[in-house]
């Protein structure tokens, strides 16, 4: 088993990682078609990342919708990532099962299945899939956020990325045998 200070360091790094990308691809809301200048969300600019970015062109809702969805992507990619780094630590696997017991059991648990849904579909929620589901349903019993008339995953970096990964560094530590 591996040091749990590395772990968390391994996991400290990926978030300022994340939190860069994403203060670069900021959910972009319609309000600012025909804009060229962009601000960051406050969010990042409380962890640090203060960024105006400034396009060549006024933004359309086209430019708009590609913003959001590259931010998406990259938000997606934090979650197989962070699982990633899980298992890689031996905290989980396919033969280490989540212990239930343990503080942040459930927010490992929304992590796998969100990784196992990103990796074994386009991506995208779909409704019809019951795995999707369920993994929606956990996200709205453990984390409160509200999945009515879902279309897309909910993952504002806020109410659903930050919490997992605190609940993910408390269960890693509580699993490891440091916290």
């Amino acid at each position: 088993m591996k040091d749990v200070g590395i772990l968390f360091n391994t996991l400290d790094h990926l978030w300022q990682n994340y939190l860069h990308c994403r203060a670069f691809f900021p959910c972009v809301t319609r309000e600012s078609v025909g804009t060229k200048t962009v601000r960051t969300a406050p969010y990042y600019i409380a962890q640090g990342c203060d960024m105006t970015l400034e396009f060549g062109k006024p933004l359309s809702a086209e430019a708009i919708d590609r913003i959001n969805e590259i931010g998406h992507w990259i938000s997606q990619n934090f979650v197989i990532r962070l699982c990633a780094v899980l298992e890689s630590f031996g905290v989980i696997s396919e033969r280490v099962s989540i212990d239930p017991k343990l503080d942040g059991a459930r927010h490992v648990d929304i992590v796998r299945r969100l990784k196992n849904c990103f990796t074994h579909s386009s991506g995208r929620f779909d409704p019809e899939n019951a795995k999707h589901r369920k993994a929606l349903q956990l996200m709205r019993d453990h984390l409160g956020i509200s999945i009515e008339n879902c279309a897309t995953w909910p993952l504002a970096i806020d109410t659903v990325l930050d919490p997992l990964l605190r609940g993910c560094k408390t269960y890693a530590g509580k699993r490891l045998g440091s916290a």
